[in-house]
């Protein structure tokens, strides 16, 4: 069978079960990777077999979770730990104050972009959304800002920098060190800040205080003369509460500069063993689970908290990764076996790729994540299902003429447009901050329709003045 009418009858398998069966995308992603692995060319040494067709798509199941599961796990438990230490309290808190009244949108989307980094996108929205109801029974004006300052900041980190899973699988299935994927990403998405910031401003502009539907919302959004004191508890210092984000990025970027650095050139053996530990700690595995530890040792010391409490912390942290895990592996079992069938070798046959089409490769991944992303729903999903495909061509940042980093954002822009009803981050929107549906379209759609064009925008100008081909 031709291998890119096994990729059309795979996206379709995966589409219609999850936006027309209501399946878990980990069910739909599994069937597709079983599927495409069937209809793939026989396993050598055991043509007319069916069994070894299966097992292949489980152990390519297995080898992903062997490279993803425990950064994901630990993810979850600094941000789990965070949260109740009250540590992303704390970092809200001081941006806020660093910024002023005037800039609260500024303090709110700088918060949401860096809490989303550790902490998933709901957590960082529920964590944020006090605050920006705060403000806003001060004023009583620019709810709206508010709300997309917080959103576009947590899914600009949600869907662009790892470890938030979607973009952690996307380079692991683009092999793209985890050093390389942190800088391209932070640098694409510090970026396009500012326009995210114009985009939430000009969307305010035409409904800055939509109706609000929630009566319980409505009565809390009331004017005010005093507000309350909602935490007691004293919360950490800045320092240890930015420590479980900071120490992982320092340890994996210090790994990749010296890896660079010291790359052709002998190393004397008195510095070699320090080297060795150096990479050691700059391996992305090892430096997310020192973050890890780090947070639930300042969540013990925050709360003083009880072994048996942190055993619960710790339990809900997991399971939470664990459904995450689960999606993540069965996507990269799906790319995997779309490199069995062929689809890569395919698609090159058809057109060559060369430094001058890099561009139009990034057009396609972002073309084909904003419509996986439109159809289904889920930014993950989104990110996962188009790196899978887009590994099998096997491109360098030699063919495409600039760093193959900006490949993985262009996917991660892709997945930020159009979010609507199927979209769980435009529940969370409408639902949390009590705005109908309808006018939630009208908002926060259009809004992250906008983020995701200009992320891309800033991805291709970034990528041919700065292509980072050497890093």
């Amino acid at each position: 069978m031709d291998p890119l009418l096994i990729l059309a009858i795979s996206l379709v398998v995966v589409i219609g079960m999850i936006s027309f069966l209501r399946l878990n995308p980990f069910l739909a992603l599994m069937s597709a990777a079983v599927l495409v692995s069937f209809l793939s060319p026989d396993v050598v040494g055991q043509e007319g077999e069916w069994v070894p067709k299966l097992t292949r798509a489980t152990a390519a199941f297995g080898e992903t979770a062997g490279k993803i599961a425990l950064l994901i796990a630990m993810g979850a438990i600094i941000g789990e730990c965070m949260t109740k230490s009250g540590a992303a309290d704390r970092i809200v808190r001081t941006v806020a104050t660093l910024f002023g009244p005037k800039r609260f949108p500024h303090a709110l989307m700088s918060g949401g972009f860096l809490l989303s980094i550790p902490v998933f996108y709901d957590t960082t929205f529920y964590l944020l959304l006090p605050l920006a109801r705060g403000i806003y029974r001060l004023t009583q004006k620019n709810y709206v800002l508010y709300l997309l300052a917080i959103g576009f900041g947590a899914t600009l980190s949600h869907t662009l920098i790892p470890p938030t899973p979607g973009p952690l699988l996307v380079a692991t299935n683009l092999n793209i060190p985890l050093g390389t994927m942190l800088i391209v990403s932070l640098l694409v998405g510090v970026c396009t800040l500012p326009f995210a910031l114009l985009i939430a401003y000009g969307v305010n502009a035409y409904m800055p205080n939509p109706a609000i539907e929630d009566e319980a919302i409505r009565a809390e959004l009331r004017p005010q003369e005093e507000t309350q004191k909602t935490n007691a508890s004293p919360l950490p210092s800045l320092w240890l509460s930015i420590l479980p984000i900071l120490l992982p990025v320092v340890l994996i970027l210090n790994a990749s500069v010296l890896n660079a650095l010291s790359a052709g050139r002998e190393t004397p053996i008195l510095r070699e063993g320090l080297l060795k530990t150096l990479f050691l700690l700059g391996d992305a595995q090892c430096a997310l689970t020192l973050s890890a530890l780090v947070s639930v040792l300042i969540m013990i010391f925050s709360c003083r908290m009880s072994l048996r409490g942190v055993e619960k912390e710790i339990a809900r942290a997991l399971t939470m990764a664990g459904m995450i895990i689960l999606i993540t592996s069965a996507g990269g079992a799906f790319g995997s076996m779309l490199r069995t069938s062929g689809v890569g070798e395919r698609i090159e046959s058809l057109a060559t790729v060369d430094g001058s089409t890099g561009i139009g490769v990034l057009f396609m991944a972002f073309a084909a994540a904003a419509m996986i992303k439109t159809a289904q729903g889920s930014s993950t999903t989104a990110l996962i299902t188009v790196s899978a495909i887009f590994s099998s061509l096997a491109l360098s940042s030699e063919q495409l003429g600039f760093n193959l980093a900006y490949l993985a954002v262009a996917i991660g822009a892709g997945a930020c447009v159009t979010s609507w009803m199927n979209d769980s981050g435009f529940c969370i929107f409408s639902q949390m901050s009590g705005i109908k549906e309808t006018d939630a379209l009208k908002t926060w759609s259009v809004g992250v329709g906008l983020l995701g064009c200009a992320a891309f925008l800033v991805c291709l100008v970034l990528s041919k003045i700065v292509p980072l081909q050497q890093l």
